[in-house]
C-alpha cells in the first residue's frame, strides 16, 4: 500500500463522512424541538463558526503533518501533557462518538424493519465491526469507501430537501422564540457534536498526495458543502414541522421521506442510514486509530499499541483498542437503554475542550496577525461563547485529566519498580 494515498476527491469525502455523518439524521429534528424556529440561527452561528475552525485546523496540519494530529499541535505549543491530554480527550470523545453513531444507524433500521432489541444491537455492532475490519485492510480501502458512501449521503439529503420544499407552510415558523432565547444557546451545544470532524483528519495529513494544496483546499470545499446541507434540512424540518415527536426528533429524514413516497422510502432511507453511519465510522476509526498509534509512540498509551502490520503497515492494534471500547459502549447503552442525549453531551464537552485547546495552539504556532492566526483567535472566540451551556458535563474534561495524570503517575512507578529489580 503506498503511504500517500489519499487525493483530493477523497479528502473531501472523508471530511463529508466525518461530519455530516449520524447527527444529519436526528439533529435538525432534536433542534428545532428544543428551541423551535429559532434553531436556525443556532445553526447559522455554528456553520459560519465551522469555516475559520475548519481553516486553522487544516492550516495547522499543512504546516506540521503527523499522525497526532490535533494532540501534535498542543504538544508543540503548550508540551508533552498538553498535547497528551488532547490526545486523550479526543480518543474518548472518539470512542463514545461511534457508540452513538452506531446506535443511529441501528435505530433506523430495526424501526423500518421492526427488528427486536437483540436485532438493534446487532446492527450496531456490525457497523462498529466493519469500520474497524475496513481500516485494518488499509486507508486505500477506506478513502474508496468514503468516497462512495458520501455520495449517497448527499444524494439522499439533496433528495430529502427537495420532496420537502412543496409541504413547507411559512405559518410553522411562527413564533420564532417559543422558548425564548436560551435555548438557542442548548441547541449551539448539541449541534456542535453535528461538525466535529475538522480535528478527525488532522491525524490523515501524513497521508495526504498533495497536501500544500489539498489539506485547505477540500476542508473549504467540505465546509460549504456541510454548511448548506444542514441549513436546507433544518430548514425543511422545522417547514414541514417533521419534529414534536420521539420519531420525528430521532428520525427526521426517514419522516419526510415517508411523508413524501411512503413506506417503501422510509426503508430505502433506513438502508441508506446504516451506510452513512457506516462511512462516519469508517472515516473515524482511521483518524483515531492513527491517533492511538502517535499517543503510543509518545508515551502516552500503552507502548504495544504503536506495533504496526507488517505488509499493510495499519495501526491494528491502536484499531482494535478503539473497535473493543465502543462495542462495550454499545452493548451497554442497550442494555441500560441509556438515551442519546445523555450520551451526546460527553463527546461533546470533551471536543469542545480539543477545540478551545487547539485553537489557543494555534494562537501561539502561526506567525501572528496572519490568516490562520486569526481563524484561530476567532475560533477560539466562539467556542468560548458555547462553554456554558454544557452545564455539569463541563467536567467531564475534568475526569479524564485525572485518569490521564493517574496513569502517567503509575507509569512512572512502574518505570521504578523495573529499574529497582534490574534485569
Amino acid at each position: 500500500m503506498e503511504m500517500k494515498s489519499i487525493n483530493l476527491p477523497q479528502a473531501c469525502a472523508l471530511y463529508i463522512a466525518a461530519i455530516l455523518g449520524s447527527g444529519v439524521l436526528f439533529m435538525s429534528g432534536t433542534t428545532a424541538h428544543v428551541a423551535g424556529p429559532a434553531s436556525l440561527l443556532a445553526w447559522a452561528v455554528i456553520i459560519l463558526l465551522s469555516f475559520p475552525l475548519a481553516y486553522a485546523f487544516a492550516a495547522m496540519s499543512r504546516l506540521h503533518p503527523d499522525a497526532g494530529g490535533a494532540a501534535t499541535f498542543v504538544k508543540m505549543a503548550f508540551g508533552p501533557h498538553a498535547g497528551a491530554l488532547v490526545g486523550w480527550f479526543y480518543y474518548f470523545a472518539a470512542a463514545v462518538g461511534q457508540m452513538i453513531v452506531s446506535l443511529t444507524g441501528a435505530y433506523y433500521v430495526s424501526t423500518a424493519f421492526h427488528l427486536s432489541k437483540a436485532g438493534t444491537l446487532s446492527v450496531a455492532l456490525f457497523i462498529i465491526a466493519a469500520g474497524g475490519a475496513a481500516n485494518a485492510y488499509g486507508l486505500r480501502l477506506s478513502g474508496k469507501i468514503s468516497l462512495v458512501l458520501s455520495s449517497l449521503l448527499i444524494s439522499l439529503l439533496l433528495t430529502v430537501i427537495l420532496l420537502s420544499l412543496p409541504r413547507i407552510a411559512w405559518s410553522h415558523f411562527s413564533p420564532f422564540f417559543p422558548h425564548g432565547m436560551y435555548p438557542i444557546g442548548t441547541a449551539m451545544a448539541m449541534i456542535l457534536w453535528s461538525f466535529f470532524g475538522w480535528e478527525a483528519i488532522c491525524s490523515l495529513a501524513d497521508r495526504f498526495k498533495r497536501p500544500e494544496t489539498d489539506l485547505v483546499r477540500s476542508s473549504m470545499i467540505s465546509a460549504v458543502i456541510i454548511g448548506l446541507i444542514f441549513l436546507l434540512l433544518s430548514f425543511v424540518t422545522i417547514g414541514t414541522k417533521t419534529y414534536g415527536s420521539t420519531d420525528s426528533n430521532l428520525s427526521p429524514v426517514g419522516m419526510m421521506m415517508y411523508q413524501a413516497w411512503g413506506i417503501g422510502a422510509q426503508a430505502a432511507t433506513a438502508c441508506l442510514a446504516f451506510l452513512i453511519c457506516l462511512s462516519t465510522v469508517n472515516a473515524y476509526v482511521a483518524s483515531t486509530g492513527q491517533l492511538g498509534f502517535a499517543l503510543s509512540r509518545d508515551g502516552a498509551l500503552p507502548h504495544w499499541l504503536s506495533q504496526l502490520h507488517p505488509v499493510r503497515q495499519t495501526p491494528v492494534r491502536s484499531i482494535g483498542l478503539f473497535v473493543t471500547a465502543s462495542t462495550l459502549g454499545i452493548v451497554a447503552s442497550v442494555a441500560y437503554d441509556i438515551p442519546f442525549d445523555t450520551l451526546l453531551f460527553i463527546p461533546n464537552s470533551l471536543g469542545l475542550t480539543v477545540y478551545l485547546l487547539s485553537m489557543a495552539a494555534g494562537l501561539k504556532l502561526f506567525q501572528r496577525r496572519s490568516l490562520p492566526w486569526w481563524a484561530s483567535l476567532v475560533s477560539l472566540c466562539l467556542c468560548l461563547v458555547s462553554l456554558p451551556f454544557f452545564g455539569l458535563y463541563v467536567f467531564v474534561p475534568v475526569l479524564i485529566s485525572a485518569a490521564y495524570f493517574l496513569y502517567r503517575f503509575r507509569q512512572k512507578q512502574w518505570a521504578l519498580q523495573k529499574k529497582t529489580d534490574g534485569p
